[in-house]
């Protein structure tokens, strides 16, 4: 090949490098991070780390990592103020979290995690996260972790399919641990993925910034969660109000209007009203639809007068839905009474820059679902929720398949495999570097908790726990702290247990700071 073009050859490659860095590695974590709580856990994750990585420290640092476990269990704001009620002191909390991050996730992490320079590690964990279940996956007949091998599961727990946080977060840690074991294939994405952001991010990335666009120019009436204002009765995750809800008018509201969905459920009469007014009672508006979709709201510039003492608009539909006796495309097990859906960013259109924030979590009507249930009343709906007629919901046949692995490792012996031992290798890297290290056994469900919480099994995996921690402050079994009522299902909190555990967390990381 002639010099000049291996010139062009090399000019052309070197172009294809930097314009990769440019787009995937460096102006796209420029873009504001206007996406919700749980909206994307990957992007959320790195955009957490990223944000932080560029701050010095300048306070005693938390740093709060997991899976869901952590997600739902901990709001690093509300950590933030128990802590410095309880220490006196204003301590930087650091959260990272995505939904499925095992030990073996945290420990390929573990040089990233000592870049932002903790002065303290918080891990929650519960039992999905040491993926038990899925030896008996790989062979339903015959699976136990007793006897499982080891290599198989370590395969199992880097499938993209399962688990693409491994070729999107940390690729080249995973080629470097796994080299001999993964394959020529598999490497060489992993490599890629290393090399090439435009690879690696390409899916969070047409995912924001589609999501971005949407924001500015489109009606935000395509999303996976919501992210307006706070609607004091409360919205669903996706956005649903019940049959009364208020808000307070916004210019754009006026100008532009604003779109809510109606469902054809509500549409039983023939036809369904929203009735709006306002709290002093001098304004009114009335809408009717006889047909479903996404209808567009022009408020009447009479909401939007200066002179209003109360400034919130009250709403209220004529009819209403419940979830479980929805037509297939509604369809949920749930007994919620809902009324419409609201855009995405309702309430923020006037000013985006509401939605450049750290996401947190907010309480949702999901959360309200078991206030006031007796013991008896919630173990039925938690049966009806999450284990009634699964065929007809693929999507949480791994729910089922949890359940019954609870049941099946309480007939097992303890085995610290795969994730045990990940997590005893990862607390040993910040024993070395003396950086301490606080792991809890996170809260569970009382229903599910009774399927194996009194076996040998339960009580030598706290028993291997405690010893690798060090035990002392540096362990706490906290898996009997709250009752049913405060779970949305086996582990995941409601955002009234998480507020219980605020206190309690606060304590046990105040033991830590100086």
């Amino acid at each position: 090949m002639s010099r000049s073009k291996l010139t062009i050859l090399f000019s052309v490659v070197i172009s294809v490098i930097f314009l990769d860095f440019f787009l995937f590695r460096y102006s796209f974590w420029l873009l504001p991070n206007e996406s919700s709580w749980g909206a994307d856990y990957f992007y959320n994750f790195l955009h957490e780390f990223k944000t932080f990585e560029k701050i010095s420290k300048q306070k005693f640092r938390v740093l709060v990592i997991g899976s869901s476990v952590t997600g739902y269990s901990i709001n690093p704001k509300d950590l933030e103020k128990e802590l410095r009620k309880v220490t006196g002191k204003d301590l930087d909390i650091i959260f990272l979290s995505y939904a499925g991050m095992p030990p073996l996730d945290a420990y390929l992490m573990k040089d990233q995690f000592l870049s932002l320079s903790p002065d303290l590690i918080v891990y929650p964990v519960n039992f999905v996260d040491w993926r038990l279940y899925r030896a008996y996956v790989l062979d339903p007949k015959n699976g136990k972790n007793e006897t499982a091998e080891e290599s198989k599961l370590i395969l199992d727990a880097l499938d993209f399919r399962d688990a693409p946080q491994s070729k999107i977060i940390f690729p080249l840690e995973s080629l470097l641990e796994f080299w001999d074991l993964i394959g020529l294939e598999k490497s060489a994405e992993y490599l890629a993925a290393s090399i090439f952001g435009s690879y690696r991010y390409k899916e969070i990335y047409w995912k924001i910034s589609t999501s971005l666009y949407e924001h500015r120019f489109g009606r935000n009436t395509s999303f996976r969660e919501y992210n307006g204002v706070d609607i004091p009765e409360k919205v669903t995750f996706r956005g649903w109000t019940g049959k009364v809800f208020s808000f307070q008018p916004k210019p754009y509201m006026a100008r532009k209007g604003f779109y809510i969905q109606v469902v054809e459920e509500v549409l039983k009469d023939g036809k369904f009203i929203l009735e709006l007014e306002n709290f002093s009672h001098t304004v009114k508006q009335t809408f009717e639809f006889k047909s479903p979709g996404w209808k567009k709201i022009l408020l009447d510039p009479r909401f939007l007068d200066p002179g209003e003492k109360d400034h919130w608009i009250r709403a209220e539909v004529s009819n209403t839905w419940i979830p479980y006796f929805a037509g297939p495309e509604h369809k949920d097990w749930a007994r919620d009474i809902l009324g419409v859906r609201l855009q995405q960013i309702f309430g923020k259109e006037d000013d985006l820059s509401l939605l450049d924030r750290r996401p947190v979590r907010e309480e949702r009507l999901e959360d309200l679902r078991f206030l006031g249930m007796s013991d008896k009343e919630y173990e039925e709906y938690f049966y009806f929720r999450l284990l009634t007629d699964l065929k007809k919901r693929p999507g949480l046949q791994y729910i089922q398949v949890l359940a019954d692995s609870k049941k099946k490792i309480a007939k097992e012996k303890f085995r610290p495999i795969l994730h045990f031992r990940y997590m005893k290798k990862l607390i040993s890297f910040f024993k070395e570097k003396d950086l301490p290290f606080l792991l809890i056994n996170n809260p569970e469900n009382p229903v599910s908790l009774s399927w194996y919480g009194d076996s040998e099994w339960y009580k030598e995996h706290l028993s291997y726990l405690k010893e690798i921690s060090g035990g002392g402050d540096n362990f706490v079994d906290l898996s009997r702290d709250l009752p049913s009522t405060d779970f949305w299902d086996f582990h995941h909190l409601t955002y009234e247990g998480t507020h219980k555990m605020n206190s309690k967390y606060a304590s046990l990381i105040s033991k830590f700071v100086e």
